[in-house]
């Protein structure tokens, strides 16, 4: 794994983005920073971080696998940073589609950015951030948490980055090998409030419904108390916490 470390940047996975764009990478890449400026999340989302006090970094990686897996790799991704925070103790969640959290608190979110060929993703840049020192937050950042808040203790942002991605490294090239095999019985497994009543929010209309299902595609399957089903993609509905 090649690593590249830049000091403060606008977005790790934009950095990663204008390097696959430009050819000039032919294996799988490191790209971690101190600071970005323009951290990015799912759609319009940000993401905040205080300088060197977190896990910022993006991941080039060619996984030559079907577009029609392409959440999959998502999956695979969430499940890595589970084992990763498992390892240090702590027990988490994923929250669909892209949050990792501990109870009801986010310690990190996901951002993959796919580019296709043909009908196989040609390459991923796999962003991660995860709150790992910093324990003062600002008030717009919902419900954050930080393995030092949960720990006590200070972490090493160098050897975490490099532990947690090869992690991902890891899972990634298991799903290249043996395809979906376990994956979505693992995700579901490890899915925040799965076959929970919960309460979700659709644009300004709040409801009660559980998740019954994760499709390969994405879409998370619904049921509410009447037992009608309905599949959602990203941004159509959310958790109402």
């Amino acid at each position: 794994m090649n690593i590249i470390k830049i000091s403060n940047i606008d977005s790790t996975n934009n950095y990663a983005a204008k390097l696959v764009a430009n050819k000039e990478l032919i294996e799988e890449t490191l790209i971690y920073t101190d600071y970005q400026k323009q951290g990015k999340g799912l759609g319009k989302n940000k993401w905040y971080s205080e300088k060197n006090k977190n896990i910022l970094a993006s991941l080039i990686v060619f996984p030559e696998i079907k577009v029609e897996q392409h959440f999959q790799l998502n999956m695979i991704i969430s499940i890595s940073i589970c084992e990763y925070l498992q390892i240090k103790g702590v027990s988490a969640k994923i929250k669909w589609p892209n949050d990792i959290y501990v109870k009801d608190d986010k310690i990190a979110g996901i951002l993959v950015e796919n580019r296709f060929y043909g009908d196989k993703i040609n390459n991923s840049v796999i962003g991660v951030g995860l709150n790992l020192n910093q324990t003062d937050f600002p008030s717009e950042v919902l419900n954050p948490v930080s393995l030092k808040t949960i720990n006590n203790q200070d972490y090493n942002i160098e050897n975490e980055i490099k532990e947690l991605f090869l992690l991902i490294s890891k899972g990634i090239k298991s799903l290249q090998k043996f395809k979906s095999t376990g994956i979505k019985s693992s995700y579901l497994d490890k899915l925040y409030r799965y076959d929970e009543w919960s309460y979700f929010k659709k644009e300004n209309f709040t409801f009660e419904a559980k998740i019954i299902d994760v499709k390969n595609d994405g879409y998370i399957v619904l049921v509410d108390k009447n037992g009608n089903q309905r599949d959602y993609y990203f941004k159509e509905v959310e958790y109402n916490i």
